[in-house]
Formats: structure tokens, sequence, C-alpha cells
């Protein structure tokens, strides 16, 4: 089991975005407060906090964003830390074109998607850059409509 008496001490730890994460207001959200969380975005998070992976979850049918603190370093001060918690399309609207069939894919069912030295450009640090990206969205749980971006570099 991955909580003890306080119900969410799977969310210590996590450098700078373990801390944000534990003192976001969750219930606000259509996830509600941690300790309420499926075991399987319990587990996912956790993971996600102790890597120094760049690693990137949306959960939920509001595609509700966690990050930790590699991936924060790739998104600039126009997305980090506002993005914790935020709606994953919203978020990530000037890239959707691109983004968007790739998670609809993994969240139908379908399977997990590769891309390899793909150009994605993102607005970062005031300005739209070029960036090339090797990633993969992968099934965390279709019952919650959830995917992961577990495996993210820049190249």
């Amino acid at each position: 089991m991955l909580t003890t008496t306080s119900g969410v001490d799977f969310l210590d730890g996590g450098g700078e975005m373990g801390a944000l994460t534990r003192s976001f207001d969750w219930s606000k959200t259509s996830l509600g407060p941690p300790e309420t969380w499926p075991q399987s975005l319990r587990l996912t998070v956790r993971l996600l906090l102790g890597s120094q992976q760049p690693m990137f979850i949306w959960w939920g049918p509001d595609l509700i964003q966690f990050y930790n603190d590699a991936y924060s370093k790739t998104m600039g001060p126009e997305r980090h830390p506002s993005a914790l918690g935020a709606f994953g399309r919203a978020c990530w609207m000037e890239i959707w074109d691109i983004i968007g069939p790739q998670i609809d894919y993994v969240l139908s069912g379908a399977g997990s998607t590769w891309d390899e030295d793909r150009l994605v450009p993102v607005t970062r640090n005031g300005r739209r850059e070029d960036v090339w990206w090797t990633y993969g969205y992968n099934p965390i749980d279709l019952t919650a409509r959830s995917a992961a971006c577990l495996s993210c570099a820049m190249t």
C-alpha cells in the first residue's frame, strides 16, 4: 500500500514538483483530494515525482496534468508551475493538433505511441522555439482515461 496514517505519503519527496503537488488544492479538480485517488494514480504519481527522467501524466477526461522536476525544465515560465493540475487541452492548445491525436489514440485503448526526433514547436521563455522531441505516450488506467508521457527527451 502506498499510504500510511496521513493518506498521502505517496506524495513524499519529489523536489519542487513534489512540494507543489502536495500544496495544490486538488479538491477543486475532478480528481478530488489525494487520499481519494485510485491506486493506479497514486503509484504513477509516486514514480513520476521520484524520477530524474522528464515525465508527464494526463489523468481523467479533463486530462488533469502532473509532471516532475525534470519535465518542468522543458516548459518555460509560460507553463511552469501553472500547468500542474490544469486541463491538458487548454494548456497545450498551440500543439494540440500534434499531440491531441496521439493522446486520443492511447485513451481509445489502441495502444502506445512513440516518436523520435519529432518537431514539436513550443512557446517558452517568451518565444516560439523549434524543439525536436523523442517521446512516447502510454496508457496507465484506461478506465480513468489516463495517459502518460513516460519517456521524454529533447534533442
